[in-house]
């Protein structure tokens, strides 16, 4: 075969027929243009389960055209329709959408909401996730003062003194939360620190009402942080956003004022994942 053509046998002609350039070119956009017209289609019913007169309208072509492009996703899965002739989304779309989802890596996905959220309070920036009953710090971003804080990437957040562990932790189903707090010793890191289970699943109710967890001098008695959690599509909490300061180049009540920007980066994770707002997380979004 030449590089300029390409050349095709008929079933019905024992020759051969020779394509050129152009109208290679020509099939390679049609494809294209079919291919593209199916994901639209896939964008219109995932929004709005349509019947084929709806679909032919949104493609702008006759009604025959539209049912073969709704045949071919209905022969692979990404279709069905139902006894009125009104199609949804496919089990196999939602299949995929599940695989995607289950492969999204929350440290890259949330890399860029860390660095903005650093740019814009200028303090110490954690992301923590859920592994097992324990919290991990997974990423950090460091604050433009002198002052650096003693966590490290790989480290554990003890799960009732810090802001990243309780905010995970709140959002827990209460099973979880009860199991999680029979197993904490509460050592006293500092005044501050939570005592015992009552308090402890009394702070996690108050978390939830706000949305967010503080840690007001609790593990360290001049450190202060406010943390909010990260959501999977199901409405699951999955880790934690948290900004934390020192007493020396931040009072607790201006930290307080911050919420609104830790809020847009943890939802801003979340909607990443798939999260609309809807489960656990739905009253603080």
């Amino acid at each position: 075969m030449g590089r300029s053509s390409l050349w095709l046998r008929p079933s019905s002609d024992p020759g051969t027929l020779p394509i050129g350039p152009e109208s290679l070119r020509s099939i390679r956009r049609a494809m294209s243009q079919t291919v593209q017209r199916a994901i639209q289609v896939l964008g219109l019913i995932g929004e709005n389960p349509s019947s084929i007169e709806q679909v032919a309208s949104f493609m702008g072509t006759h009604r025959s055209t539209a049912l073969r492009t709704l045949q071919v996703l209905e022969a692979e899965q990404m279709v069905v329709r139902d006894s009125h002739n009104v199609f949804r989304l496919g089990r196999r779309v939602i299949s995929l959408a599940n695989a995607a989802l289950e492969n999204i890596d929350l440290r890259s996905v949330a890399a860029p909401f860390l660095t903005q959220l650093s740019h814009e309070v200028e303090h110490t920036i954690h992301l923590a996730m859920l592994e097992g009953d324990t919290v991990v710090y997974i990423d950090k971003r460091e604050a433009k003062q002198a002052v650096r804080m003693y966590s490290r990437i790989g480290n554990t957040a003890p799960l009732h003194c810090t802001g990243v562990a309780k905010a995970i932790v709140a959002f827990l189903p209460l099973e979880d939360q009860q199991r999680i707090a029979s197993g904490i010793d509460f050592v006293a890191h500092t005044d501050n620190t939570l005592a015992n289970t009552d308090d402890y699943l009394a702070d996690l109710r108050a978390i939830v009402e706000r949305g967010y967890a503080i840690d007001h001098l609790e593990h360290e008695p001049w450190v202060n942080c406010i943390a909010a959690p990260v959501f999977e599509a199901s409405g699951q909490v999955t880790g934690s956003v948290s900004i934390t300061t020192t007493t020396l180049s931040c009072d607790y009540e201006t930290l307080l004022t911050m919420v609104p920007q830790l809020f847009e980066a943890s939802f801003g994770i979340s909607r990443e994942f798939g999260w609309t707002g809807n489960g656990p997380g739905n009253d603080q979004g």
